[in-house]
């Protein structure tokens, strides 16, 4: 049966999938602001990606009230922007209604859940280089662009098959997580790291290894991440710093961090929501985190934007 979805922030992730989706012949509406949202009306959404370029006519909104229930909403706005955001959202959801949120951090899920109940959320991790090059324009690059998702008690049920079946398709990689909370804080140890050196830096993810102490300094946060994880009874794959920095030294040329781009343009920053809830943890838990809690620290007069 064919699904009715809503985009919840259509920027440069939930736009990718989105505009992926509605040219694959799904029923979308992308909910977006300003003008991404006023380009994507007038000319259609343009993304250029790894598997090739197209543009999609696409419905796209700044208003959710007037999109009506839908089967799914794909949640992809900015943790910072959830408290404004979820008035608005109230007329999308109804009783059979899953919530997907692919936001940054390990909290997102239960905040929807206060928000919205339960039953109806369903938390998820996205892997995926990519950015606005223009209004209604997404550049995105490298050959991963996955979606892993799961339901809280690690359950396969009919909606987490439903909702893998409409994700699997050329152009993105869909996982169904057994222990979405592990997954989510698995992605933190590099989400957190990466991004906010280089957030930190103001440098690339090249420029920060080819730093005397880039590296070092990354691969601290990492351990530190690591080890505030398991103090919560988190379960990390074997190596998992080890693997992580891997995975960056040999993608460092196509890494784009949100929380740089959303400093260099003078937004707020998801800055108390991903690392900055890894230092608070730690320190009620009384793990050190000294390079962490640097990093929130130099960030932390820019978090409100300009």
């Amino acid at each position: 049966m064919a699904m009715r979805i809503a985009v919840m922030g259509a920027g440069a992730v939930g736009g990718y999938f989105g505009g992926l989706l509605a040219n694959q012949g799904e029923d979308v509406v992308l909910i977006a602001r300003g003008a991404h949202k006023d380009a994507i009306a007038k000319n259609g959404l343009q993304v250029d990606s790894h598997w090739g370029s197209f543009n999609v006519k696409v419905d796209v909104t700044d208003d959710p009230a007037t999109v009506g229930e839908v089967d799914l909403v794909l949640h992809c706005i900015k943790l910072y922007s959830n408290a404004e955001s979820f008035p608005t959202m109230k007329g999308l959801i109804g009783e059979n209604t899953n919530i997907l949120t692919i936001q940054n951090g390990a909290t997102a899920g239960e905040i929807l859940g206060k928000e919205f109940g339960d039953k109806h959320v369903l938390q998820g991790a996205t892997y995926i280089e990519t950015g606005i090059a223009a209004p209604g324009h997404i550049h995105q690059s490298g050959s991963t662009a996955m979606i892993e998702f799961g339901e809280a008690d690690g359950s396969q049920t009919d909606r987490t098959e439903a909702i893998k079946k409409l994700f699997s398709r050329e152009g993105m990689q869909v996982a169904v997580s057994t222990n979405i909370v592990d997954t989510l804080w698995t992605k933190m140890v590099s989400v957190g790291a990466i991004g906010s050196v280089m957030a930190a830096s103001r440098a690339s993810f090249v420029e920060v290894l080819a730093s005397p102490h880039g590296e070092h300094t990354v691969r601290t946060v990492m351990e530190e991440i690591v080890a505030v994880g398991q103090s919560q009874g988190v379960n990390f794959p074997p190596r998992c710093v080890d693997g992580k920095m891997e995975d960056a030294i040999g993608e460092a040329e196509e890494t784009q961090a949100s929380l740089q781009y959303d400093l260099d343009h003078g937004k707020p920053l998801e800055l108390d929501d991903i690392l900055g809830a890894v230092v608070r943890i730690g320190r009620d838990a009384g793990v050190p985190v000294p390079a962490s809690a640097a990093l929130v620290t130099v960030l932390d007069k820019f978090k409100q934007g300009s």
